[in-house]
């Protein structure tokens, strides 16, 4: 997301089916990232598609009219690349990356993938005891049970409260007939994003784009309501109790501003500044100091009701302590923080981004992320000049407007014995 990123030569196009392409040359590479993007995730679901975003991502894995269950892996892994998929809350991405001379190959396979599955019903029942083993080995980690449980009590509207892979009752009702129309729904050119990365020609790869997901029919996208999370009046606290824990951990988190948002890339400033890494106030104060065992900071980026959150591991008696320490050492950041440590805070954040986007497929990424899920591709272009514009004092706004003596939502795991 920072001006590393122009290198190249980076173009956009829009399909006459509706869809949007990015092609970003990039000369320093001999690597070729290609990236499909769906604005489609679990909270696009109604309850009874709980889980079927992600469902349907396995799916498309087992077969397409060209190339049979297996075939798509072996070109990609013949051709010394890599394909793989992601699903998330607000979207599903499907991205391969390879050597310069087989993106062709590369985009074929990524079109037969996502505009051509079988979607066969006996893949569909091969499938279903795969992701229930899936959701299952995910309950028995503790730390997906708390996850998951900090957004059921952080959430009380919003489909975000749901887990990405949904429920065994949900999953079992799947039929070829209800992935099928999911897929049409949210699979379609009005609802795709293609992004290239690599040292490619802009033109010729719009070419070839036009006679592969340029084929593809758009049609108008189904209207979903998602429900806008209310105001959060008081504090939200939850305690679980777990033999196969031997620390405390704790989660808590506050409602702040969308991604992409002025107030946002303070936010981001504020997260490097209070938890990430070990030049961070809570790693000096709390980690150094043997507070914690771990300590870290974070928002979401989501594109609604997004989140701020602290994560601790400690011993429990030292809860309390920690707690208070948190909030003192944040309420203290207006007379503490120098205006030095503030441009450092900066400063990190645009050489991690710049060291990220050496790679074509984080490149890509990035790019996919801002079309698909912020909307608008301005938040790559321009992310480093938008964190270089934000000021101390914004920082400190809001931290004050948002999160000091603001409700928060918290879990605490404990060892059960």
């Amino acid at each position: 997301m920072t001006t590393l990123a122009f290198t190249g030569e980076l173009k956009t196009y829009k399909l006459p089916n509706g869809a949007k392409l990015v092609v970003n040359r990039r000369e320093d590479s001999e690597a070729v990232a290609l990236h499909v993007w769906f604005r489609v995730g679990s909270i696009y679901e109604d309850y009874h598609q709980k889980g079927m975003a992600h469902f349907l991502e396995h799916m498309l894995f087992n077969g397409s009219e060209k190339y049979p269950y297996g075939h798509m892996d072996y070109i990609v892994e013949s051709l010394g690349g890599n394909l793989n998929a992601g699903t998330s809350k607000e979207y599903t991405f499907y991205h391969i990356t390879i050597a310069k001379p087989y993106w062709k190959q590369a985009l074929d396979v990524l079109y037969q993938l996502t505009q051509k599955p079988l979607l066969a019903e006996d893949m569909v029942e091969k499938e279903k005891p795969i992701v229930i083993e899936e959701l299952r080995r995910g309950k028995d980690n503790p730390t997906t049970i708390l996850w998951e449980e900090f957004e059921k009590l952080f959430y009380k509207v919003s489909p975000y409260r749901y887990p990405i892979i949904g429920y065994e009752e949900t999953i079992q009702k799947f039929t070829r007939e209800l992935l099928l129309e999911f897929y049409k729904n949210f699979y379609q050119s009005r609802n795709m994003y293609l992004v290239v990365v690599g040292d490619v020609e802009p033109e010729e790869v719009y070419r070839e784009v036009l006679q592969t997901f340029g084929k593809e029919e758009g049609k108008p996208l189904p209207k979903v309501d998602i429900p806008q999370e209310p105001e959060q009046l008081e504090n939200r606290t939850k305690t679980i109790r777990d033999n196969r824990v031997e620390k405390t951990y704790w989660l808590v988190g506050w409602k702040v501003p969308a991604v992409g948002t002025k107030e946002q890339y303070a936010l981001v400033v504020l997260d490097q500044i209070l938890g990430n890494g070990r030049t961070s106030l809570f790693y000096r104060e709390l980690r150094e100091k043997g507070l914690v065992y771990s300590i870290s900071t974070g928002d979401f980026g989501r594109p609604r009701d997004n989140l701020f959150f602290i994560y601790a591991t400690l011993d429990a008696e030292k809860l309390e302590q920690v707690k208070g320490r948190v909030f003192e050492l944040m309420g203290s950041l207006r007379e503490a923080l120098t205006e030095e440590e503030f441009q450092r805070a900066k400063s990190r954040i645009i050489n991690s981004e710049a060291f990220n986007l050496e790679r074509v497929e984080r490149d890509a990424y990035y790019i996919g992320y801002s079309l698909t899920v912020v909307g608008m591709l301005d938040y790559y272009r321009y992310f480093e000049n938008n964190i270089r514009s934000v000021r101390r004092e914004d920082v400190l706004r809001v931290l004050e407007k948002y999160i000091l003596r603001k409700p928060y939502s918290e879990v605490i795991m404990v060892p059960d014995r």
